[in-house]
This record gives structure tokens, sequence and C-alpha cells, in this order.
């Protein structure tokens, strides 16, 4: 290297000034290179970001569409044999739907962290019990979950939900691939049939 500068030092003028334009052109290209590809990957990473905006947008609007006020067991259709949840009493009832999302929960890639039981409510006339699952994953997989929750049978009503990114973001771009984590609070309507007994106990 020692050599090959002593040679430039000594070469003539002309070579001297060809040499230092060939660097300062393989610099300049390098810097554009450079800047070009970092210029598009923020582009796509910004892109993915606002892809995955419209998906939670989405979402949301898929667990508001049809909020439990406005529910009743009366517009779910003739086969009442598939309105309710089975169970002998309420505490089956409700076990019985924690079976229910912890199975969509796995079967769409989420994790369950947590899920417990909550007071039994009644809108309409109806008897609806529901559980509060904490769970953590992908979008799709909150998506999947949503979209099974509000289509199974016998119907499911999510009633709330609070759901946030987990995702370090630095300088507007993700760490990685979107991750979620939120709590679901889902509804099902119970038989009157169980109910009453649980009702007349002292």
């Amino acid at each position: 290297m020692t050599e090959l500068l002593i040679t430039l030092m000594n070469a003539p003028r002309y070579v001297q000034r060809s040499v230092a334009l060939g660097m300062l052109g393989l610099a300049t290209t390098i810097v554009v290179i450079t800047v070009v590809y970092l210029g598009s990957f923020l582009s796509s990473k910004a892109n993915d970001i606002a892809d995955m905006r419209v998906e939670l947008f989405r979402l949301n609007e898929i667990i508001t569409r049809r909020p439990l006020a406005d529910a009743s067991t009366s517009s779910l259709g003739p086969a009442a044999g598939t309105l309710f949840i089975e169970g002998e009493s309420l505490p089956a009832i409700q076990a019985k739907l924690q079976e229910r999302v912890n199975a969509i929960a796995r079967s769409s890639g989420a994790t369950i962290a947590s899920i417990s039981g909550t007071s039994q409510t009644e809108f309409n006339g109806a008897a609806y019990v529901g559980v509060r699952a904490d769970m953590a994953g992908s979008l799709k997989a909150f998506h999947e979950v949503v979209r099974q929750l509000e289509t199974s049978e016998p119907p499911l009503i999510i009633r709330q939900a609070s759901i946030r990114g987990t995702n370090r973001v630095s300088q507007g771009v993700l760490s990685g691939p979107l991750e979620l984590a939120g709590q679901v609070t889902v509804y099902g309507a119970v038989n009157p049939a169980a109910v009453l007994p649980e009702k007349g106990k002292p």
C-alpha cells in the first residue's frame, strides 16, 4: 500500500488527477447506491406499517360490528338448538366457553396467557355468560381469532377488545413482523333451562 502511494505521488500530474477522479466517482457511486437502497428499504417498511394499520382498522371494525347490546337471540335464526352454549349449569357452560376460546386461539396461532370468567349478564331478555382472555400473537393470528369467534356456532359475541402492538419502533421502522397483545371479552347465549335452576338457588 505504501509503495502504491509513493508510485502515485511520483506519477505525472494527469495520472494523479485521473486516479483522484476515479476514486471520487467510485465513492459517489457507492453513496448513491446506499442512499437508494436505504430509501427503498424505508419506503417498504413504511408501506408495511401502513398496511398493518389498515388491517388493525379492519380488525376493530369486525369487533365493533356486532355489539352485545344490540344482540338478540330472536334474530339469530329459527334453529334454537344452535343458539346456546351447551351445559347443565352456568359453571359448566362457562367452562365450555373457555374451551372454545382456547381452541380457537390455538388453531389461529395465538397464545392465551390467561383466561377467566366474567359475571353473567342479560340483554334483550336473554342471558349471557362470558370469558375474558389475555392473548398474544401476530396480526394474522388476531385477525383469525376474531373471524372464528364472530362466525362460530353457537354464536359468540365480542363485547370488548383492547389490542396493542408490542414491537419496538425506531424512526418509524418496526423491529420485526407486527406482534400484538390484547384482552378480548367474549359472550355466548345461555339456554334459559340452564339459567332458571341457577336463579332459583338460595
